[in-house]
């Protein structure tokens, strides 16, 4: 198998193919659907002052504990074959990210045969900007995951250089809505996207991104360069 099919079979694990999840990773997203929950209900909480001090006060004690835990690496990591400093993005990501309560999440799947990225998003009201309404940058957000993802399509990973976004309609919050994106183009490094989000069949938002093709190498001189950081 040559290095390409062996990047094209890790991406094809990247986007669908999931292992079954370590108790930790499912606790992990069981904890990130409880702050997902509570983002979604500050906003329109009738706590008093004092209940909302005291329930800071233990989201505090929490924020500790959680940060005293180890974060050694698992040997039997299911995802360690991963493209470096990827292996947890599916449950990191700030689009997509089960375990990340800042995550609407969105849903995303490839398929390399038919070259299409599909997907699902419903957003919480904390990511309300007027009202009833989806603040833009985040759908913007979901646009940029999908249309990187299709990306994939030319042989490897590629990072954003560009992105445009045009709103054709409100977006919904509390309502299921439909992604798809596609690979448009490739010359040379750049990768061109495009795709959009749909509420019913309707588009209420599309894209169209300019990627730049990278080195699988670069992903880790990445991961190097953050665990630097965090000894430092």
């Amino acid at each position: 198998m040559s290095d390409s099919d062996n990047l094209l079979e890790r991406i094809r694990d990247f986007g669908d193919t999931e292992p079954e999840p370590t108790a930790e990773v499912i606790a992990k997203r069981e904890v990130a659907a409880v702050l997902r929950s509570i983002s979604d209900s500050i906003g329109a909480s009738g706590a008093s002052a004092s209940q909302l001090r005291e329930i800071a006060e233990t989201l505090g004690a929490v924020r500790v504990a959680l940060g005293a835990a180890s974060n050694a690496a698992d040997p039997d990591d299911p995802n360690a074959h991963m493209i470096a400093g990827m292996k947890d993005f599916r449950d990191r990501s700030p689009v997509t990210g089960r375990a990340n309560p800042m995550a609407p999440p969105a849903t995303l799947h490839t398929d390399l045969d038919a070259e299409v990225v599909t997907g699902e998003v419903t957003f919480g009201p904390a990511f309300e900007g007027a009202p009833g309404i989806v603040h833009g940058g985040f759908v913007a957000a979901v646009l940029d995951e999908a249309l990187g993802m299709a990306g994939v399509f030319s042989g490897g990973p590629a990072m954003t250089a560009e992105l445009i976004t045009r709103y054709r309609q409100h977006t919904p919050i509390a309502t299921a809505l439909r992604i798809e994106a596609r690979l448009d183009s490739v010359d040379g490094r750049k990768v061109r996207t495009s795709g959009e989000v749909y509420h019913g069949d309707v588009v209420i938002a599309e894209g169209e991104g300019l990627f730049i093709a990278v080195d699988v190498a670069k992903f880790a001189r990445l991961a190097a360069a953050k665990s630097q950081r965090a000894e430092d």
